[in-house]
This record gives C-alpha cells, structure tokens and sequence, in this order.
C-alpha cells in the first residue's frame, strides 16, 4: 500500500497553485505546500473514495485536490465561514469557484456544535487540523462514526494537535484498522477504520443497547488479569470470608472476585446480565466439578428472585453503571437480601471529584506550558458504561437512604485504607481515584475495618501454622515454572494476609545435597483473602527449579516481608521435599540441532546411474497416459487459441508464464576433469530437454492463453463494476442531495426556533428583572413601615404601663411584648420580690432573649442596628464564616439556627448549598427575606420537631447558644442529632470565655445570658450523640490591641535573658487576657 502511494507520487505533477486564490495572504507559501497538496492528491487516487467530506474548506484547496483525483465522487464541506484558527472570512466563495464543475456542495456551520455530521457514510473525511485540541479531537470523534478513511490535516501542526490525535487513537484502538503517519509539510494521519466501526460505535453511544457483550468485554479495564488488583484485593479482605458465609456478588463480570472468595470455603453467587461474562466465568471456574460452592447466574438483577439472604453483599464497579432512576431500587433490593448483620460492600471507580477538580487542574497546568491533555479522559469503555458517576458524599447519601450504619472513604492502590486511616485534606481527596463503603444495619466497628485493610506486624508468639503435600519427592527439570498443591492450616491467633505494608506470602529455598543454599528468595505466592485462625485452605504455590540439574532439597516456608521468615522461629521449614532437578529436554535438544555440513564432491556422482532412472521414468509416463487427458488438453488449446493474440501480447504473457529456463549454466570447480564432466553433464541436459521441452512448451501455450482469457475477463468484470459504482455512486449522489436538502431544512427550522425562542427568553428575563427590582423595592418599604409601626406602637404600650413595678413585662431584644410562657424555649418568668422579672433564654442571638429591664426603662433596642454597630458588618461577617463553609460542600439540606441578618445563607447560596434559616426575630427574617434568602420566623426547638428524622445534612449555630438556657440547649442539640444524617456536620460557634479580652465584652449584648466553656459545649455535643468532635479557635485579637514586647536590647547575657523572660511572661498575659475572641465546636454524626 506504501509502495502505492508513493508510486502514484513520484509518478503525479498535480499542482495546486494552478486553482490558488491571487489575492491569499499566504502565497509566499505557495511552494513550500506544492508537495504538501501532491502527497493529498496522491492519498486520493490511492483509496480512490467515491463521497468526501471535509472539515474546514477555507479557499477549498483540499477540496479541488481530491475532487481532480476522483473526479465522480460527491463532496460536501463544512465551514463556519470565520477567521479563527487560519481562516479566512469568505473565502469559501472562492471554493465555489473551483469546484462548480465538479459534484461539490458546502454547508456553513461550525462543526464544534454538532453532535453528528450530515449525511450517512463517506469514503473519506478530511479534518483539517488548524485547531485546538479539542477540536481536533471532537471532530475525529464526530468522523469515526460516518468514515471509512480519516485523514487529518497538520498532524504536526502543533504538539497541541499531535497529542490531541494520539490520544484519540489511543481511546478508539478497537475501531482502527491500522493508522499511517505521513511526513509532508505539517503532517498527514491517514486512519482506515474497521469495516464494523460504524455500527459498533453507533450502537456503543446508545445506553441501553444490551447487544455489545462482545464489545464491551474488550473494553474491560481488568482484561481477567491475576488477582493482584487493589479493587479485587481490598474487596476480598473487607468480605473477610469464612466457610460458614453465604455471599452475593452483584455484576460479578467474569467472576475472578467470586472465585477468590470461594477459595475461603464460603458459598458464592454471582450474578451479571451479560451473557458472554457468565459464559467465560463458568468455564474458567466451573470447569473443575470440585468447585460446589461457588455458581454463576446471568440475569437482570432487579428480575431475579434469590431464595436466601446473605452474610455479605459485594458491588464492585457496579453503582457507577447504573442508571441514576434505577440505583435506588438496586440498593432496596440489596438491602433487602441482606442479612441484619451482615455487610454490604461497594467499590466505585472513579471518584468523580477527580475529574471536576484535580483533572481539571492537571488540564490548565498543561495548557500553560504548551501540553494538551483530552477534555474527557475517560476510556470508551467509560463513557459507554459509566453513566452514573459518585463522589464520595453523593455516595454516602444513596447508600444513607436504606442503611443507617455506613463507613465511606477514599484510597489509592498502595494504601487500602486511604483516608480511614489518615486525615486528606480536599487535595487529596479530590486527587483518590476509588472510593469504598461499607454498610450496615448495625453499629460499625472502625478499628475493625481498619484492620482488615492495614493488617500489622505478626505476633510471633501468636504464630502456629502447618503446612501438608501429598508429595514428599518431586522430579521436574532445570529452570522450569510449575506448581506444588499444598493445604495450609492456621493453628495460631494470627491472622495471615497478603496485604502491605508488611504482607505474608508463602515462598521456598533450595538446598544442595551439601546444604549449601542454591535459591534462597523463592518466588512470592500471596494469600488472599486472608487465612483467619483455625482455617485451612489448599493453595498453588509457584515454584521455578534452579538452573542447574542435581539432587536438591526444596524448603516451603512462610515470610513476612521486611519482618521475618517463619523459619526463623520453628527452626525449621513448613515443608521439606526431596527434588531431583534434570536437565531441561529443550536446552538438550538445541545442543543436539549442531549439524556439520558436508560438501558432495564431483567424484561421487555416478552419472550412468541418474541417466537410466530418468529414462525409465519417462519410459513409465508414456506408457501410462490417459488419451482421454490427452483429448481434453488438446480441446483447452482449441478453445484458448480461437483469439488470435499479437506476437507482442503473446510475448509478455510467455514471459510472465513460460515455465523453461533457458538460461540454465552447467559448471565444475575440478581443474582437470572439469570440461569433460561438463560435457558429460551437458549431454544428460540434452537427452532429458529432448523429452521434457515438447511437454513444456504445450503447457507455456496453455498458461499464456489462459492468462489471456482471465484477462479479457477481468477487463469485462472490471467494466461491468465501473458501470455498478457509477450507478450506485449517481444514487449515493441523488440521497445525500436529499440528505443535504432535509439536513438544510432541519437546520433553519432549529434556527427559527431558537432565534424565538432567545427572544421570548430575553423579553422574559428582562420583565422577571423589572418585576423583581418593582418586588424587591416594595418588599424593603414593607419591612421599614412594619418596623416603624412595631416601634410606635411599642412606645404607646409603654405610656400605660403600670410604673408603680406591680406589673412585669417580658419584653424581647427587638422591643416585643411576650407572655408569660413563650414559645421559644418555653420559659416561665418569675416576679422576684423586687419586682424585676427573671428570664430565661430563647433560641438563637436574636431570639426573644426574656432580659430584665428596670420598671422605668423607656427605651427599646433595634437588634439589627445593634448587630450591626457592635458585632460588626455582614460583610465582615461574611468573610468571617467562610472558614466553616467547607464543610457543608456538595449539602442539600442545611440549617441555620440563629440566622439573623442572614450572612451564612448568603454564603451558602454563593456555594450552591441549599441552606434554610430559622430565627424568632421578625425584623431579622423580613430581612433575609428582602435579600431573596430562604428564612423563616420559627423557634429553634418546634422548628426541629416538625423536621423528618436522618434529612439534615448540616447544622450551623452562630453566636446563638450564650443566649440560651442550658436545659434549652440540651434539648435542642438532642433533637439536631436526631435530625442529622450519618456522616455530616454540626457547627456551633460562640463566644470564647477563655479570652479576658473577649469576657469583658461579653455583656455588651444585654441578651447573653452566659458564656459557655468550650469544654463543656464539647462534653454537651458528645453527650448528644455527635463523634470526632474538634474544637476550632478563630477571631484573634488585632496585634496591636496585645501588649507590647521589650525591645531587643543588645547589652550583656543577663539583658538578653531578662528581655527573654520578660517576652515570656508578655506571651502568657496576652494569651489569658487577649486569647482567640470566639471557638466553635464541630461535631460529626
């Protein structure tokens, strides 16, 4: 095929610059790209397509290029007409011009925006490639489906566009024939897709085909390698398999997990839809007749009806494939065929925050210093089956609707335990590719789990174990690779696994006869899943013999790496067997091939012999020729020499068919008798061509006239297919004018729709904008008259109140009369002797705190101008709050106790987490309201009550509880674990009374009751139910409202000492009197 084009190359004096637009800014370049445009012309007329589709026309130099080297082929070409990426607005007019001679029709649109290309199939698609990566990538995306020939333009355009390509190649190996680089101006990649390509993908792209088990098994990213997969090793130790355990491993794939965990001795069940993976496990696994706890099923999961429960449910790679309307039904049934103790175990890949945050980053790193990485680094594989990808949390939350008991975490495949064991911070946890879960309708034993994954150095105390064969001698040959059947009993209180960082693996020493050790680091075979105390299992370990052939002395033995082998402390091997090791037959055989070669000498050939046998195998052959064959012969003569052929024809085919060789040589390398041996040699050759040549010439005829039949066949056949294809090419021609015609008329209907629609949408927003502007206006007003209203009938009540102190109003920091048993908090006022009322505390910081005030006070506090001049700015508030936000990402439900001016669910709202306000101060919640935020005038104890149980997913309290009466927040913290999903967090920030400083502004706020100490907000949250509760200090005090230090005085020893004390003491005073102004606790459910 090489040889082909570059034939036609060599052989072809196309020039593009005879059809070269005069006026193109570019002809200084013209020369440089004659060869360039040649190499193109040359590809055309190698693969001779009879439809063409181009991306990227611009002055249709390609286009007339490969319309002059098949000039009956149709030809369409996209273009968007612009002067992006070396185009030229309007030059397609000029590849009009060119090409108004030829079948050639041009549609503008930009390619990028298009999910498939017009029409049906195309010989050929040319994809320029004067783009970014990504375009250059989307548009073979586009072309793989509709192409049989792809040839991208510029494949060294750029390394943007050279990797963009590779990976592309990379991602759709399976659809490629073969891929050639060509190096001509910028670079050619010419890809021939498979002949099954088209409906492949085509059937690939849809979801829900069931028909591809075939291809989908290509793509498998395991390949049914070894068991030495993080995915199937960290599964199987979870499982933790015994033989008295009934396990079910959904979307068992080709059962390579399923097996594994049989080995245990449990009975497994694995069950998938696709009938090829079924098909491979039961021959791979089943077709031992020992393996009796252990079957295959093919089948819908949903559809199945199972007659038991199980001890351990197993879903690797499974979640992330099923459709987002049919994972909650899968996880009903799981948790339906599970046992009340049993587990429910998930493995999911990948973790979809890996491709929102760290791979994006990865992409802009890379694009900064000139890399390309793809867009979509998913494998088809993924794309195709990956349909319903996790993050950790998203996970937690499918999982939290039928398990109340659930552990999540992320990993890595050379730490098991991922972030069970260590703190990640949003880095690393965005950088985990795998998540794990564990779920359960019972309590979860962490450090359990743990143990499974991380298992830790060996007791040696603990250590009993025992090793049988039914061998005690074996034969095998020198450096040959076998397995020796062993059963392994754990008598100890050990557990044995195959896990880092110290795994135990089972291996072997070879001795000499002498005891001299011949192989002392055995190959490693693992144990997986672990070998619990008092369980035995019959394992294969691999063995290679030494190089040398002998007597040995084979010594299994157990080792914990970078501990300790188990000889060590028996004082002797597992197994000790006899081994005669023999001379591998292979190397003997190779030593045996070594031939001497000989030479026939002149002297030693009998001559008179040769002559006679040749004579009398003649003799034979005549006497017994058939006529009949001799009849039939002389007819095929007849019948091929009717057509009389020209000497020159007759020739050219004799030369091609003649089966004589006249320019046979006879020779002798004997100085003396060698004329006369070439006379007698000469004479032989004579006798044989006297009866041979006739026979030959006969047959030289027939070939030649034969070769002259087929070829006046071909010619005809050849005539006849050139009229088929003209024929069908005129039809092709005739439907993707109609395709061309539909695909016009579907774009400017799409077009019209949504030019009215973007108008009705803009006149929509618009009048939304003014309504909203007119609402918001009102809303404001509304607010200020009822406060103004709120205030004047509040200084009327007071002028009839009774001042003689017999009467005691509870009034609230906002200025509002309450009864005596409010709602908030429930708190009863008692008259005291001297008449002042004693209150408890409500909700929140605004909350209707019931506060003394003396019978002749007259005056009432406005809380939000009180906030604002005291607590500070919404802004500043704001910013402040940000350091808590974190941890409610990705929340859908949050509550925020105590909202106030709304300042954490504005910051919510910036983050997309959906977060709800509750506050008893109404001024506060018409507030919120007037910013848009989701607030409501509620007490913090009835609005907890009314919620459904396990549906908060993130609590926030800000400065609320020094308002509250202990009972009060002792109920309410009780209700708010209650509330809470397992898994998420509840903040409660407030007032630190460790800080001097921040004390003694404590009662700056008439509504704070009492400050609470952090230890004992931190024992109230633990005593509620919360876990992995930290304390956070925040709001330090400006450096320059601390006290000062000495300066540094450079005088004697005892100077610098006292300035060191000095500083000391300074340190201390400022951090009792000037310590953090606020903490938080922060509880986990």
């Amino acid at each position: 095929m090489l040889d082909e084009l570059i034939s036609i190359y060599n052989h072809t004096d196309y020039d593009f610059r005879n059809y070269a637009f005069p006026g193109d800014k570019l002809s200084h370049l013209f020369n440089e790209w004659v060869d360039y445009y040649r190499m193109k012309f040359a590809i055309t007329k190698m693969i001779r397509p009879m439809s063409i589709l181009e991306i990227g026309v611009r002055y249709g130099y390609s286009a007339i290029t490969f319309l002059k080297a098949s000039e009956n082929a149709t030809y369409l070409g996209i273009d968007n007409d612009s002067n992006t990426f070396g185009g030229n607005k309007g030059a397609g007019n000029w590849a009009k011009k060119i090409t108004q001679n030829y079948k050639a029709e041009f549609l503008l649109a930009n390619s990028q925006l298009m999910t498939t290309l017009p029409g049906d199939f195309y010989d050929l698609i040319h994809i320029d490639g004067q783009q970014d990566g990504d375009g250059t990538f989307h548009d073979l995306e586009l072309a793989l489906e509709k192409g049989k020939w792809l040839l991208v333009d510029g494949y060294f355009w750029s390394d943007e566009n050279l990797l963009s390509a590779t990976y592309f190649l990379n991602k759709y190996k399976d659809f490629i024939e073969f891929a050639i680089t060509i190096p001509s101006y910028a670079g050619e990649l010419l890809i021939k897709t498979k002949s099954s390509a088209k409906h492949m993908f085509v059937e690939g792209l849809n979801k829900e085909n069931s028909n591809l088990e075939d291809i989908i098994d290509s793509y498998k990213r395991y390949k049914g390698r070894e068991f030495e997969d993080s995915r199937l090793v960290s599964i199987s130790c979870l499982a933790n398999p015994n033989k008295d355990m009934n396990i079910l491993d959904v979307g068992c794939g080709r059962g390579e997990l399923s097996y594994t965990l049989s080995k245990s001795g449990a009975h497994v069940t694995g069950i998938d839809d696709s009938s090829s993976a079924i098909k491979t496990a039961k021959a791979k696994y089943l077709a031992d007749s020992s393996m009796k706890n252990l079957e295959f099923i093919q089948d819908n999961f949903l559809n199945h009806k199972f007659n038991k429960k199980y001890d351990r449910i197993i879903a690797t790679d499974l979640i992330e494939r099923v459709p987002e309307d049919k994972l909650e039904l899968v996880i009903l049934k799981i948790a339906e065929l599970l046992k009340e103790d049993g587990l429910f175990i998930t493995y999911v890949y990948p973790n979809k925050l890996y491709y929102q945050y760290t791979y994006e980053e990865k992409r802009k790193i890379a694009k900064s210093i000139g890399f390309y990485i793809p867009e979509n680094p998913r494998t088809f594989y993924e794309d195709l089956r990956h349909i319903n990808e996790q993050t950790p949390q998203s996970l937690f939350l499918n999982l939290n609707k039928y398990f109340s008991h659930i552990l999540t975490w992320v990993n890595d495949s050379q730490d098991l335990a991922g972030s069970l064991t260590n703190s990640f911070n949003s880095e690393e946890y965005n950088n985990a590719r795998t998540i794990l879960a564990v779920s359960s309708f019972e309590d979860l034993d962490r450090d359990w789990i743990v143990q499974l994954l991380s298992p830790r150095k060996l007791d040696r105390s603990g250590i009993n174990v025992e090793a049988l064969s039914k061998k005690d001698s074996i034969n095998t040959f020198s450096n040959k690779k076998f397995k020796l059947h062993i059963t392994l009993k754990n008598n100890g209180k050990e557990r044995l696994v195959s896990l880092p960082p110290y795994p135990v693996n089972i291996s072997y020493h070879w001795l000499k006869t002498d005891g001299t050790c011949e192989v002392f680091d055995g190959l490693r075979t693992g144990i997986l899943p672990a070998l619990n105390p008092n369980e035995q299992r019959d394992l294969q370990v691999d063995i290679v013999a030494p190089q040398e052939h002998g007597e040995y002395q084979l010594q299994i033995d157990l080792v914990q790496e970078s501990c300790f082998w188990l000889q060590e402390i028996t004082n002797k091997p597992l197994l000790n067997i006899s081994a005669k090791v023999e001379q591998n037959p292979d190397e003997c055989r190779s030593e045996e091939s070594k031939m001497d070669t000989f030479e026939i000498k002149d002297d030693e050939i009998n001559v008179e012999e040769i002559m006679e046998k040749i004579r009398e195998n003649i003799r034979e052959r005549k006497e017994n020729e058939d006529p009949k064959n001799t009849e039939e012969i002389e007819h095929v003569f007849s019948e091929v020499s009717s057509k009389t052929r020209s000497p020159q024809e007759s020739g050219v085919i004799n030369s091609d068919y003649d089966l004589r060789n006249d320019n046979y040589t006879i020779s002798s390398h004997r100085p003396f008798l060698g004329p006369f041996l070439i006379k007698g040699r000469k004479l032989v050759h004579g006798e044989i061509r006297r009866y041979v040549d006739p026979v030959l010439q006969k047959q030289s005829q027939l070939n030649y006239n034969l070769a002259g039949v087929l070829s006046d066949a071909k010619e005809t056949a050849d005539s006849c297919s050139n009229k088929v294809e003209k024929l069908k090419s005129e039809i092709e021609q005739l439907e993707d004018e109609n395709r061309l015609l539909k695909s016009e008329v579907e774009q400017l209907s799409n077009e019209t729709e949504k030019l009215k629609s973007e108008v009705v949408s803009s006149i929509k927003k618009e009048v939304e904008s003014i309504v909203s502007a007119v609402n918001l206006d009102l809303e404001n007003k509304a607010w200020l008259n009822r406060v103004l209203e709120s205030r004047i009938q509040k200084g009327l009540g007071n002028q009839g109140t009774n001042t003689s102190g017999k009467s005691n109003a509870q009034i609230n920091v906002s200025g509002k009369a309450n009864v005596k048993n409010t709602p908030i908090g429930k708190a009863n006022a008692k008259n005291t002797s001297s008449g002042n009322t004693n209150t408890q505390a409500a909700a929140s910081r605004s909350v209707n705190a019931q506060i003394n005030l003396s019978e002749t006070a007259d005056s009432q506090i406005n809380y939000y101008v009180f906030e604002e001049r005291f607590r500070g700015s919404r802004e500043n508030i704001i910013e402040h709050q940000t350091n808590f936000i974190g941890y409610f990402e990705n929340c859908t439900n949050v509550l925020d106790i105590g909202c106030g001016r709304g300042e954490f669910l504005e910051l919510a709202k910036q983050k997309g987490i959906n977060a709800t306000g509750i506050d008893v101060d109404e001024d506060m919640i018409n507030f919120c309201k007037s910013k848009g935020l989701n607030a409501e005038l509620k007490d913090a104890i009835k609005a907890l009550e009314e919620i459904k149980d396990k549906s908060l997913d993130g609590i926030f309290i800000s400065q609320v509880v020094e308002h509250l009466n202990p009972r009060y927040l002792v109920n309410m913290l009780n209700l708010c674990n209650k509330k809470m999903k397992y898994g998420f967090y509840i903040i409660i920030e407030t007032v630190n009374p460790l800080s001097l400083f921040s004390l003694a502004n404590f009662y700056i706020d008439l509504s704070h009751i009492k400050p609470v100490h952090p230890e004992t907000l931190k024992y109230l949250v633990s005593i509620a139910g919360f876990r992995d509760i930290e304390t956070k200090f925040s709001s330090p005090v400006p450096p320059e409202m601390k006290l000062k230090k000495l300066p540094n005085l450079e005088d004697t020893d005892n100077d610098e000492s006292m300035i060191e004390i000095s500083n000391q003491n300074i340190d201390m005073i400022n951090d009792a009197l000037y310590g953090a102004q606020d903490y938080a606790v922060i509880g986990k459910k």
